[in-house]
C-alpha cells in the first residue's frame, strides 16, 4: 500500500539559502510516519520506538513549495519494521529515505515484538 502525506514549506522551514532545511526533511517524516500509522486511540505510538531513520537529499526544495512524502512499507520483521518514503516537490525527486521502528516497551526499557495490531495495520 502507497500513503501519500503533504506538507507545504513554510518560511521557518528554511535556510539561509531559501532552502528547506536539511533536519526538517526529518520533521517531514515524522509528520508523514504519524498521519500514515494512523488514529493514536487504534496504534498507539507508546508500542514502538524509532530507531533509525537515513535520508539521501537529490534537489533543494524552496519556500512555498508542498512536499509530498509517500510511504510503504518495506520490511515488516519480529521486533522491528521498515518504512520507505520518497519525496516530490513539483513533480520532481527531492529525497528518498527509510526508517526502522522497533516494538517497545517503554517501562521495562527493553524491546519487544511488534504488536500483532500493527502487523495488521502494515501489511493491508
Amino acid at each position: 500500500m502507497t500513503f501519500i502525506h503533504r506538507e507545504t514549506v513554510r518560511f521557518n522551514d528554511c535556510d539561509p539559502m531559501g532552502h528547506l532545511n536539511n533536519a526538517i526533511f526529518s520533521t517531514y517524516l515524522e509528520q508523514a510516519r504519524l498521519a500514515y500509522l494512523g488514529d493514536a486511540e487504534r496504534m498507539p505510538q507508546s508500542d514502538i520506538i524509532l530507531a533509525r531513520t537515513e535520508i539521501d537529499f537529490r534537489a533543494p526544495v524552496s519556500l512555498g513549495e508542498t512536499v509530498e512524502i509517500e510511504v510503504r512499507p518495506t520490511r515488516i520483521g519480529t521486533k522491528s519494521f521498515e518504512l520507505s518514503y520518497v519525496l516530490r516537490a513539483t513533480g520532481r525527486l527531492v529525497a528518498e529515505a527509510k526508517s526502522v521502528l522497533v516494538g517497545y516497551d517503554y517501562e521495562r526499557g527493553e524491546s519487544t515484538e511488534i504488536p500483532d495490531r500493527w502487523k495488521r495495520r502494515l501489511s493491508e
